[in-house]
């Protein structure tokens, strides 16, 4: 099993592209991680694991060589079978393949972001009346999929998702449940599509950017050196990158147009 720190969905590099936006516009100098890093050595050398961690015992991860690390001055890790590792809250200095470390926090000491919570509610006005089950005989899970697959098929689809906000204790039930559709085409033709197999509660909204133009954003940027992880959510791209001078979401706007692409946060930070 693998574990994925940092976001999402982790996607293969792809041989497409070879604009570096990702890149800092200027040399990283001291940098910290945002939260905590895993730091292992199977034997060949202390590495940072910043992407996809394998949870095997010992752990196993591909990531940046490290330097001046010694295990002695951090006694706060686990070791098995050869394999030593610990979370960490590492500063130092960064290059392409390499991480000199200048001080390390151990996690229990470390000062990790929130996590920000991802918002599924509807942004479809409430109809006159209230939100209400059209035909209770097609709103059944398999309805539900139907319906699903069928949003899926439409043109300039870009996503979906299933908002529960309209009951106290939220469950499965397709009556208890919003079914929300984007796409870049007319809302009220897509509706009209769907609820040739729906008939619970629905809200079809616009959307700037389909799926497919997403998907060939997301591996346009997975082939950049910065790139650590990115998925596709709510109609955007979002992203982790290795390090974030300041001005990356501005470049990143500029390029893709503003709100495609969301900077979830980077790996390390520049130290002022």
């Amino acid at each position: 099993m693998w574990r994925y720190g940092w976001v999402l969905l982790l996607v293969a590099a792809s041989a497409c592209g070879n604009d570096r936006v990702l890149d800092p516009a200027t040399g990283s100098g001291t940098v910290r991680s945002t939260g905590t890093v895993t730091v292992l050595d199977d034997g060949g050398g202390p590495q940072l694991c910043y992407g996809a961690i394998a949870e095997s015992m010992p752990p196993q991860c591909d990531g940046l060589e490290m330097t001046g690390w010694d295990w002695a001055d951090h006694p706060e890790h686990e070791e098995h079978a050869g394999t030593r590792w610990g979370d960490f809250q590492v500063t130092g200095t960064l290059d392409d393949t390499t991480f000199a470390v200048t001080d390390a926090v151990p996690a229990d000491d470390a000062s990790v972001p929130p996590v920000e919570e991802v918002d599924f509610s509807t942004p479809c006005p409430e109809p006159e009346g209230g939100w209400k089950v059209l035909d209770p005989e097609r709103t059944t899970v398999e309805s539900q999929e139907a319906t699903v697959a069928a949003a899926q098929r439409l043109p300039g689809y870009s996503d979906l998702w299933l908002d529960q906000t309209q009951v106290a204790r939220p469950t499965n039930d397709p009556r208890k449940l919003i079914l929300n559709v984007r796409v870049t085409g007319d809302p009220a033709a897509a509706e009209k599509e769907l609820r040739e197999t729906w008939g619970g509660m629905l809200c079809v909204s616009r959307a700037t950017v389909s799926q497919e133009e997403l998907g060939k954003i997301q591996e346009e940027l997975s082939d950049q050196p910065h790139h650590v992880s990115s998925g596709l959510s709510r109609g955007v791209v979002h992203l982790r990158v290795l390090i974030d001078d300041g001005g990356l979401q501005e470049r990143l706007d500029e390029r893709y147009g503003k709100g495609t692409v969301v900077l979830d946060g980077a790996v390390f930070e520049p130290v002022e």
